[in-house]
């Protein structure tokens, strides 16, 4: 060992570092038989969900959006799972908890229902929010296409005032094909009287134009922007769609609580399961949450499991709300 005392002690430093950083290097890549599944990081919703072009309400609580580590372990892996008692070690030939939900398109799907799922409940509990529809483009066809343009509010059809797209429908089910109605428009910022006619489009009556609410004004059109890069699959539909209502009403869904929520979402409201819904649950305790919402049908995996917050099981999105509320 003479030779090393001989060299200089930045020589020494250096081949330290040097040689610490090879050994880390060598724990990171090389590849073991194994794969990790373990609690992922949590994220505040509030800080993913961005609304603009309409008045938001702020909450004292905050809604958290859990993940799932599920991914092939290197050395560096195998080592962290002996320090993190939550963490597994499984054969890589074993399905990968996050397996149904681990990919960007999923979380892209469920982004817009969640959009869209907690746009019609807020538009059921508050009709007044929405300023008429807004003409998002005109069909090929369409025998209103000199009367309306993209961009048009349509205030309110046939003496009725128009908050949901639905509204339309019910409207035009009471007149035949061909029939007149006035409809008063916003564009810019001229106040229009048009004559809508009627359109029998295959077996449904029509105006001819695709609609969407309209919570914005012109100048600052309504938009609902979810970051999620760092976030694949379809298990957080439920959070972002409570984080879009409750910033949308007014009130405090969270009671000034954290609460953790996971679960698949579809477009009639109803919450589907995940896995590895006790990797979450632990994400959950970790995140400082007051309460977990999940699945009812994830409920049969956490019997037995000593749990320091509440677990309230749901089904569908009217059961979260109310599970909120109490």
């Amino acid at each position: 060992m003479n030779w090393i005392r001989r060299r200089s002690l930045a020589t020494r430093i250096f081949h330290t570092l040097l040689l610490s950083l090879l050994v880390g290097l060598f724990t990171f890549y090389c590849p073991t038989p194994w794969a990790l599944e373990a609690p992922g990081p949590f994220y505040p919703t509030r800080a993913l969900v961005h609304l603009g072009g309409v008045k938001t309400y702020e909450s004292k609580g905050k809604f958290i959006l859990l993940t799932v580590v599920s991914e092939p372990a290197s050395l560096l892996y195998c080592l962290y799972s002996f320090f993190d008692p939550a963490a597994r070690l499984v054969p890589r030939s074993q399905p990968e908890p996050q397996a149904q939900s681990g990919d960007a398109w999923q979380m892209h799907m469920s982004q817009s229902v969640s959009t869209n799922i907690a746009l019609a409940y807020v538009m059921d509990q508050q009709p007044e929010i929405v300023k008429g529809l807004r003409v998002l483009q005109i069909m090929a066809g369409s025998p209103n296409a000199g009367s309306l343009e993209p961009g048009d509010r349509m205030e309110n059809l046939d003496g009725r005032a128009l908050h949901h797209v639905y509204d339309l429908g019910e409207i035009l089910s009471k007149h035949k094909a061909g029939d007149s109605l006035t409809a008063n428009l916003q564009r810019g910022d001229k106040q229009l009287t048009v004559s809508l006619k009627v359109w029998q489009n295959g077996d449904r009556k029509k105006i001819g134009a695709h609609f969407a609410p309209a919570l914005g004004s012109e100048e600052r059109p309504f938009s609902v922007q979810i970051d999620s890069e760092k976030v694949g699959g379809a298990s957080g539909g439920l959070v972002f769609c409570l984080e879009i209502i409750d910033r949308l009403t007014p009130g405090d869904l969270t009671k000034g609580r954290v609460v953790a929520a996971t679960g698949t979402l579809n477009l009639r409201g109803n919450i589907g399961p995940i896995q590895g819904i006790r990797y979450k649950l632990v994400g959950a305790q970790r995140a400082g949450a007051e309460l977990f919402l999940c699945p009812k049908a994830n409920l049969i995996e956490l019997q037995g499991v000593d749990s320091p917050i509440p677990i309230v099981g749901v089904s569908n999105l009217e059961e979260a709300i109310a599970a909120l509320q109490k």
